[in-house]
């Protein structure tokens, strides 16, 4: 050595770890200059390390601040510098150097406790008690740096002065330990209550003091935050709730910071504010009456009531009243005042009561109508009133009273058993069923020959009564008949009933004739005489009548029947009272019917027997004369016909037919042609049709044969028709005759050629033309007519594809396929012109001609990419820029030397950003360059070269070009762990650790470079502690394992080993990098076990944090610390959270070896996501890293902390429906209740999820029937504050209809972030009661409730309209009993903002009876119904009850004797 060596100055100078590389060179000594030569070699000198540096802080001094009652383990925040700094220039164990704190107190510890070499250290708190702003300010105290591992123990120290920060560590303490205060119910809001007072030993904010109330309750009640005066806010009633206990808060810091709280007692007192209540709203009880004597009921009869008050208020006296509230005292009825027992005050007749009040379902009784009032004695006294109803039975007091002493009746000696004679009637004065129920009965003479009926008094002929005068020889019967009533005991009437006996004439009649034959002519005129039919009857009292029985049969000329003989039956009548028979119809028609068969009948109409006439019958046999009243008639109206031009002569057209119905010559028929003198026959016979001799059409007149009977031409004016007039006439007296018309068309012959003109040469048309577009329009003519000049076209075979016609006649040539320029330029066309094409009339002549079709270019081909070029393309990153990468090339097949075929070339701009790297210089040429520098952009790139042509609109096509951007090996490998430099990252083994013993898991990569070079190997550098261990690099990664080499040394001997990795990358390259990283491993004693916790003494840890408190990473504080159960084991001990934290929100922060540790937030919370954390924490020996485990009371290595999120006002208000829909009746009035589902609610917790409602002033719309704010000047709906139920606030127009309109609005408390609004809009309609459909279910309200959705959901897909639910009640039925199985739901429908019939509801349901299952079988539904008005229910749920049963118990027996009593009168008959 020449010169004293510093090893850290030789580090600083030479960036070397400590070594000095020499190259020592030997030369030979000679003086032959050819001889001499040289070596070298290269000498490493390795400095080894002094203890000669003194561990130094970069500052002297520091300064701090921190809060005061800040946890164990919060790092006080230095202001200036910023960190501590300490370090040791010295090497491994002369770098190591321990800290300690001086003339602190106790307050804070220093972390790490321990450096090497260099670090950032952490002043902690120790002792959080002594942090008290009030008693120490301010702290100041020295670091000092010690060594550890020397034998000078150089140290240093720096001075650190702390400022503390004051924070809110006073609570609010109450004036008085609790309150108790009362307040009458029923005050006005506002009233004051009580004033609570408490106050807060810190200044400012955090002394003000604030006050809440809460409990069951508190929205009774407002606060003031600021006074603590407390006053009335809602409505009290202390028969609902006559104490609250509340919770009064104080809190400071503006409501945010600290709690205190302490009771307060509300005692409502009474005042008289409710009416007596009876029992019942309907009473009932029965009574016999008595007409002698006051009646007494079966059993005292009491009416009473309760009164919710406290006495005096709830003392009640009983009064009967009118209907204007006036006291009754000169009734049939009186009533105890103190106790409601209401008693008979007269007799009471039941026949002298009014009828009208007699029951309808059980007449037997009538009824007293009562009211009875009870009247509190509070001041003012309230009442309430209740309907009484006293039923009288009827007794048995009065006999059955006939209503005439005397009956007559008059019989036939003809009359049968069952012969209604008349009718005995009594009556009872007893208006009751079995009292007045009267049966009759015959007593003595007559029973043998009569019979009345028992229960109608109807008096009939008896079964086998002989009646006949002239066997009885009697004409007069006297009856005693006995009327009985059906009470007990039974009484009885009598009358007496006349009969006579009338002689009757039963004698038949006869015709003198049987059959009778007569003629008539047709068409007679009326009353025409025919024929006289004559019969006689023995009977002196006979009266004859006649009459037509019946027409039997009718046959015309060919003795056909005639089936209707509706056609003739009004031709002819008979003189009903001497049988003589005439013409009655002028309309006699011997065509219809030549024969006529008749029954004529004659009746005694005397005859003693309505239901048995004496009758005779005879038969008339008529024969109709014709006469000559009907013209020949042919069979068509017109007739037409055709002819062609030159057809031979004698040729038949066609036969002419007339008929005739009439008989005989006037039914013959002759046929004529009756001479025209128009115009058109004068054409005729001027064109030679007709000769001058005759006609050329000529008929039959006894056939009506129609025959040519010349020669025809059809070319002539007017020649197209003839034309002409036919007579057919009958040779009756005197002829009648009818005319036809007949037309007969010429037809033409086809004998001229279609003539095409004016046809180009050649016609030019784009090649993209469409299919169907127009190529050009052919000419044709032809001088024939009709189809023979009807000109059809067609293209000829080959080119019928390409081209055709758009319809066969119209000569419009059109594009018949796709036409390609580059396939096909130029068509010859054949096109032929065909008449009469359709062949349908005989021959078709025909030309053809020939037109040429040019194609004109368009711009219809994309250019097409050479598929020769060679991809992809590559280049080196360190390519020089504008670098050629690659050309392409492409070619377009439209025409040449056109811009449709010139191509140019261009990059397609993407979103990526190959295109800021690459592009075309020259668009002409499809040259791919660089565009910048590409290093560091290694990889593969996409550019999409587009090329196109010039063509109008231009085309393209494109080629997807792959480019290798080369790697070159520019970047070192990175370390990822451990990290360099080492930061504190230590890994730990078991001291005497074996070879082959894995160490850890390294990682490097090269992420910039590429493929082989981002390939990373490692070795170990050759250092003190590297002999140690060896790496091996994992086989498919960048990863390698460090293993023990050589046994490790006992803890006592070596407690860490200081080693360096070396990572490189593309090994074996020229140009391969490598890095250098430091490792440290720890030694750890074989007798540390687990370590545990000790939880038996220290309370389970337990932490609060409001949600989305800030800062959102904070330490929460100090855990207990573990240890080892062995006292004498000396090793770290490490903390792990392995359960209750699946989001990573928590970490923990280890000191001193794990001597203490401390939970930290790392995330910020949210109490609606997670209320609750329960952390388990781990202990361990630091050899591995737990993996995840639940709580295990058992296991002693675990912790369980604690963490309660609390809650704030964060959370929006929402609706339980956007919009809400209800409906009220014209009947309704002030304060009913519209609807109680409006809701509103927060996923908040008490006190925050409090909601307040009101109706948004501005929002009133409507569209009602009438003007209402004209009419009312109020609002027409109020809302409860506190529970959303909405309130009506007018009486509605009986005629109102309509929808009110309008917003309502919660929100909950103004804390925190609130306060959170929402709204939802409010449909109210106007209803009538014949507007509601009333649904009966068996089920209750809340399972109704529960499935509403559903129950709306099927009622709208029935009946296509909104349905809206309006009330749930109990069901009230027929006999106005409320029911306790059914319910009511009343529901109206709107469609198009209009309220739908309920009649229209009802119908639809009918018709679709089979949609409304899912309804019956989801809801039980009893019965649908339009709601109808009730009464109110006379009877509730027990009363109902005992009701039927008395009433049971009374009609029963009757009724059972009642019937033993008929069988009994059935027995002795």
């Amino acid at each position: 050595m020449k010169e004293e060596i510093d090893r850290e100055v030789v580090i600083e100078d030479y960036n070397t770890d400590g070594r000095i590389e020499l190259t020592v060179m030997v030369e030979k000594d000679t003086s032959v200059e050819e001889w001499k030569s040289n070596s070298t070699a290269t000498v490493y000198i390795r400095i080894l390390d002094i203890n000669d540096n003194v561990p130094t802080f970069a500052h002297r001094y520091y300064n701090g601040t921190i809060l005061e009652n800040s946890p164990k383990s919060i790092p006080v925040t230095m202001d200036y510098p910023e960190d501590i700094l300490a370090f040791d220039l010295d090497a491994f164990e002369n770098g190591t150097f321990e800290l300690t704190i001086d003339g602190d107190d106790g307050m804070f510890y220093v972390q790490p406790s321990m450096i090497v070499n260099s670090g950032t250290i952490y002043v902690r708190v120790q002792d959080p008690l002594k942090l008290n702003y009030q008693v120490l300010p301010e702290v100041t105290f020295t670091v000092v740096a010690t060594e550890t591992e020397t034998v000078e123990k150089w140290s240093s120290n720096t001075t650190v002065h702390i400022q503390l920060i004051d924070t809110n560590d006073n609570f609010p303490q109450w004036l008085d330990g609790s309150y108790n205060v009362s307040v009458l119910e029923g005050v006005s809001s506002g009233t004051s209550v009580s004033k609570v007072e408490a106050t807060d030993a810190d200044s400012g904010d955090y002394g003000i003091v604030y006050y809440y109330i809460f409990g069951s309750g508190a929205t009774q009640f407002d606060m003031s935050e600021t006074t603590g005066l407390m006053t009335v806010a809602g409505e009290l009633d202390r028969e609902s709730v006559d104490f609250y206990f509340l919770t009064v808060e104080a809190r400071d810091d503006k409501g945010m910071g600290n709690r205190n709280s302490t009771t307060l007692e509300v005692h409502i007192l009474d005042i008289n504010d409710n009416e007596p209540i009876f029992g019942s709203d309907y009473y009932e009880e029965f009574i016999k009456e008595d007409k002698n004597a006051k009646p007494t009921f079966r059993r005292p009869f009491i009416v009473d009531a309760t009164d919710a008050d406290l006495p005096p208020n709830s003392d009640i006296s009983y009064y009967i009243v009118t209907a204007e509230y006036e006291i009754i005292t000169d009734g049939n009825f009186t009533i105890n005042i103190s106790t409601g027992e209401i008693l008979t005050r007269t007799p009471i007749d039941f026949e002298s009561m009014d009828p009208d009040t007699q029951d309808s379902v059980s007449p037997w009784y009538r009824h007293f109508e009562l009211i009875v009032m009870a009247i509190d004695h509070g001041i003012p006294p309230l009442n309430s009133t209740t309907s009484v109803t006293i039923y009288v039975e009827d007794v048995n007091d009065n006999a059955p009273i006939f209503e005439s002493e005397f009956y007559n009746g008059t019989i036939l000696e003809t009359d049968d058993s069952g012969t209604y004679i008349t009718t005995v009637k009594a009556t009872d004065a007893d208006p009751t069923l079995y009292n007045s129920l009267i049966s009759y009965r015959i007593v003595g003479a007559g029973i043998d020959k009569f019979e009345v009926g028992e229960k109608d008094g109807n008096l009939f002929v008896g079964v086998g009564a002989n009646l006949d005068i002239e066997q009885t020889h009697t004409t007069l019967y006297s009856l005693n008949v006995m009327a009985y009533d059906d009470g007990t005991p039974r009484l009885s009437g009598s009358t007496i009933i006349n009969i006579t006996v009338i002689d009757v004439n039963n004698k038949w009649p006869e015709f003198n004739d049987s059959i009778y034959d007569a003629v008539v002519v047709e068409k007679s005129s009326l009353m025409e005489f025919i024929v006289q039919t004559f019969a006689t009857d023995p009977d002196e009292t006979h009266l004859l009548r006649y009459r037509v029985k019946s027409y039997d049969e009718g046959r015309d000329e060919s003795n056909t029947v005639i089936i209707d003989n509706a056609i003739f039956d009004t031709w002819f009548d008979i003189d009903e009272s001497d049988g003589t028979m005439f013409v009655n119809d002028t309309m006699v028609d011997r065509e219809l019917v030549e024969n006529i068969r008749m029954t004529v009948e004659v009746e005694d109409v005397n005859a003693v027997s309505p239901w048995l006439p004496q009758l005779a019958t005879a038969k008339v046999y008529l024969t109709v004369l014709d006469i000559n009243d009907n013209p020949p008639k042919f069979d068509e109206d017109f007739y037409t016909t055709s002819v062609q031009e030159n057809i031979p002569e004698q040729t038949l057209l066609m036969i002419i037919r007339a008929s005739d119905p009439d008989k005989g010559l006037n039914g013959t028929v002759r046929y004529k042609i009756v001479e025209e003198d128009d115009s058109q026959w004068q054409a005729l016979v001027a064109m030679d049709n007709v000769t001058g001799s005759g006609r050329k059409i000529v008929i039959d007149s006894k056939t009506g044969e129609l025959r040519v009977n010349g020669m025809i031409d059809y070319d002539c004016h007017l020649c197209e028709w003839i034309n002409i007039t036919v007579m057919a006439y009958d040779l009756g007296t005197p002829p009648l005759n009818s005319t036809v018309p007949i037309y007969i068309a010429v037809e033409d012959m086809n004998d001229n050629y279609p003539v095409i003109w004016n046809l180009p040469a050649a016609v030019k048309i784009w090649e993209n033309a469409t299919l169907g577009s127009e190529v050009y329009l052919i000419n044709a003519t032809d001088l024939d007519s009709g189809e023979f000049g009807r000109i059809g076209f067609k293209v000829d075979d080959s080119n019928s594809r390409s081209f055709t016609f758009e319809d066969v006649e119209s000569g419009i040539l059109l594009v018949g396929a796709a036409l390609d320029r580059e396939t096909v330029a130029s068509y010859k066309v054949y096109i032929e012109a065909k008449d009469n094409y359709l062949s349908e009339f005989g021959p078709s002549l025909s030309i053809s001609s020939t037109l040429d079709i040019v194609l004109l270019d368009v711009n219809d081909n994309a250019p097409i990419f050479d598929d020769t070029i060679a991809l992809p393309f590559r280049i080196k990153e360190t390519h020089d820029n504008g670098s050629l990468v690659g050309t392409v090339s492409a070619t377009d097949a439209d025409e040449p030397n056109t811009p449709n075929s010139q191509v140019i070339y261009y990059i397609l701009q993407d979103e990526g950003n190959a295109t800021d790297y690459f592009f075309i210089p020259n668009e002409a040429v499809g040259s791919i360059r660089s565009k910048s520098p590409l290093i560091g952009l290694y990889g593969i790139y996409t550019i999409v070269v587009i090329a196109q042509d010039l063509g109008e609109p231009p085309l393209n096509s494109n080629l997807t070009v792959t480019i290798y951007v080369e790697d070159v090996n520019l970047n070192y490998p990175v370390w990822h762990y451990p990290p360099t430099p080492l930061a504190n990252e230590s890994i730990r083994l078991m001291e005497k650790t074996l070879p082959g013993e894995t160490v850890a898991l390294v990682y490097a990569t090269d992420d910039v470079d590429h493929g082989v070079n981002a390939e990373i190997y490692y070795q170990i550098a050759d250092t003190l502690d590297g002999k140690y261990f060896t790496i091996s690099r994992n086989n498919n990664n960048n990863t390698a394992t460090i293993y023990t080499q050589e046994r490790l040394l006992a803890y006592s001997d070596k407690k860490h080993y200081n080693f360096e990795v070396d990572a490189l990358d593309c090994p074996g390259c020229s140009d391969s990098l490598q890095t250098r990283t430091a490792m440290r491993v720890y030694a750890i004693s074989e007798t540390a076990g687990d370590p545990q916790f000790d939880r038996e003494s220290a309370d389970e840890p337990y932490f609060e944090r409001r949600e989305h408190e800030e800062p959102f990473k904070v330490t929460l504080g100090s855990l207990p610390p573990a240890f080892y159960e062995d006292p004498e084991v000396v090793s770290e001990i490490c903390y792990y959270i392995v359960g209750g934290d699946e989001k990573s929100e928590f970490g923990l922060n280890v000191l001193d070896e794990g001597k203490e540790v401390s939970l930290l937030q790392e995330e910020e919370l949210d109490r609606e996501a997670i209320e609750n954390y329960e952390l388990v924490v781990k202990a361990t020996n630091c050899l591995v890293v737990p993996p995840g485990q639940a709580w295990d009371v058992d296991d002693d290595s675990l912790l369980l902390v604690r963490v309660h999120v609390v809650d704030i006002n964060d959370q929006p208000v929402i609706f339980s429906k956007s919009n809400y829909s209800a409906g009220v009746t014209t009947g309704s009035t002030v304060n009913d209740v519209v609807t109680d589902q409006i809701r509103a609610s927060t996923i908040d917790l008490f006190p925050h999820n409090i909601m307040e409602y009101r109706i948004v002033p501005d929002s009133w719309d409507n569209s009602l029937n009438y003007d209402y704010w004209a009419e009312e000047k109020r609002d027409p709906f109020t809302i409860n504050n506190n529970t959303g139920v909405l309130l009506l606030n007018h009486n509605p127009r009986p005629d109102a209809s309509g929808i009110f309109k309008f917003v309502v609005e919660a929100r909950d408390p103004p804390v925190d972030l609130g306060p959170h609004t929402a709204t939802a809009d409010v449909w109210v309609y106007m209803l009538s009661s014949n507007n509601q459909v009333e649904f009966v279910l068996a089920m209750t309200k809340d399972e109704f409730r529960d499935k509403e959705d559903l129950f709306i959901e099927i009622l709208e897909d029935v009946t296509q309209a909104t349905a809206k639910v309006d009330e749930v009640t109990n069901y009230v039925d027929e006999a106005n009993v409320v029911s306790d199985i059914y319910i009511s739901v009343f529901v109206h429908f709107v469609q198009d903002n209009e309220i739908v019939p309920v009649l229209t509801i009802l119908d639809i349901f009918d018709e679709n009876e089979a949609s409304l299952s899912p309804l019956y079988q989801e809801f039980n539904v009893y019965k649908i119904q339009d709601r109808s008005p009730r009464r109110p229910p006379v009877a509730k749920d027990g009363q109902a009850f005992v009701l039927a049963l008395i009433i049971v118990s009374v009609i029963l027996p009757i009724v059972i004797i009642v019937l033993l009593c008929i069988w009994c009168k059935e027995v002795k008959k």
